[in-house]
């Protein structure tokens, strides 16, 4: 009977001691000017593969081992200047971002006629596919090296090609896009926001940018996120192939680009 009393005591115990390593933080993010929630805000401790997202309601919780104590936690949106606070002075309250003011690029209008050309990945393999959404409300984003023409060209439409074997019905969908920097993806490029609703199903996806008049003029990466449900957990799942490696991905939010030993199935078409 002492012995199952010790056995009791000791797991208490080692069980608070686990608890007492971590650090809980909860926040809600909100617009400076406004003061309305932000939805979808990166939050994370830059390149240490840690962080979350904030959800619908600009709410977020992060729990973070005490060995991070000494970093700062980073709350990254396309549409806001960033905002850094170090870990051990962190405060469970609002956090304010500033919104950035976005000049509107140019509209290229032309009556020369134009071509269209898909580039990217277009196939993929039954046998390989890659995990696309994460289980613990952080955010997972797979990228593809674009090899454009040596032109400026319009990007219309990002497609990702959805595997079998998942569950959910629908998800929000981020698409990002990066500057190719040693053939690794680098800052982001494109500041806006682009978020869509869209339906789950296996087969092509694909994101409708005619509406936002990206122009680019060299080799970028396309990332894509999909944005994890804060209430149902869902599955996703993006095809795949091995090939040299023009693909990347990383597994939490302002976490570190991995190279893959092959490419996930996600394409652009261009216009140019």
């Amino acid at each position: 009977m002492k012995n199952h009393i010790y056995t009791f005591i000791l797991f208490q115990l080692l069980t608070f001691q686990s608890f007492s390593q971590e650090i809980e933080m909860n926040g809600i993010i909100a617009d400076s000017e406004t003061e309305n929630p932000v939805e979808f805000v990166n939050i994370g401790v830059l390149n240490k593969n840690k962080g979350t997202i904030s959800n619908l309601n600009g709410k977020f919780k992060l729990s973070v081992s005490k060995k991070f104590l000494n970093d700062s936690l980073t709350i990254s949106h396309i549409n806001y200047y960033p905002v850094k606070i170090p870990i051990k002075n962190f405060n469970n309250k609002t956090i304010f971002l500033e919104p950035k003011i976005n000049e509107l690029s140019e509209v290229i209008v032309s009556n020369k006629k134009k071509r269209n050309r898909k580039i990217g990945v277009k196939s993929y393999n039954p046998l390989l596919w890659l995990g696309a959404i994460s289980e613990d409300m952080d955010i997972i984003e797979n990228a593809q090296r674009i090899n454009i023409p040596d032109k400026t060209v319009r990007v219309k439409y990002v497609n990702i090609y959805l595997r079998a074997g998942f569950k959910a019905d629908s998800s929000f969908v981020r698409i990002n896009f990066y500057k190719n920097v040693d053939n690794k993806p680098d800052e982001k490029i494109i500041f806006e926001n682009i978020v869509q609703k869209k339906k789950i199903e296996p087969g092509w996806l694909q994101i409708d940018l005619t509406k936002q008049y990206i122009y680019l003029e060299e080799d970028f990466f396309v990332g894509v996120e999909f944005i994890p449900n804060f209430k149902n957990k869902l599955e996703v799942y993006i095809g795949a192939i091995l090939t040299k490696g023009k693909g990347y991905s990383r597994r939490n939010s302002l976490g570190k680009w991995n190279k893959l030993q092959g490419a996930s199935t996600i394409n652009v078409e261009i216009e140019y």
